[in-house]
């Protein structure tokens, strides 16, 4: 039986109780908790709202994962200009601050 390496649940406690023991959980039991909610009739991600002050924080992490694929992809293709590119932008998400004109 499948149990979380972070809390020690199963899913089948998970259910019982109705409460998720720690965050490893979701991604842990991420294909349980999608045949659930489909069961529900609950397709797809999470498309809701967020709490205001978190937008912000939200779209730069996803700005950051997404630079950092694109980087490794550009990387493995030998695409060292791209590459060069999207490491100068990490650079930017990272440390908070604007190019301009091609200068920080």
């Amino acid at each position: 039986m499948k149990c979380c390496s972070v809390c020690g649940c199963t899913f089948d406690q998970i259910a019982k109780s109705q409460k998720i023991g720690c965050a490893e959980c979701y991604y842990t039991f991420a294909d349980e908790f999608r045949k659930t909610l489909e069961s529900y009739g609950i397709k797809g991600e999470y498309k809701g709202s967020l709490p205001k002050r978190l937008k912000g924080y939200r779209s730069t992490l996803v700005d950051r994962m997404t630079m950092q694929i694109k980087l490794e992809e550009a990387v493995a293709a030998e695409d060292y200009e791209k590459a060069a590119l999207y490491r100068d932008y990490l650079k930017v998400l990272n440390n908070g601050t604007e190019i301009k004109d091609g200068q920080q």
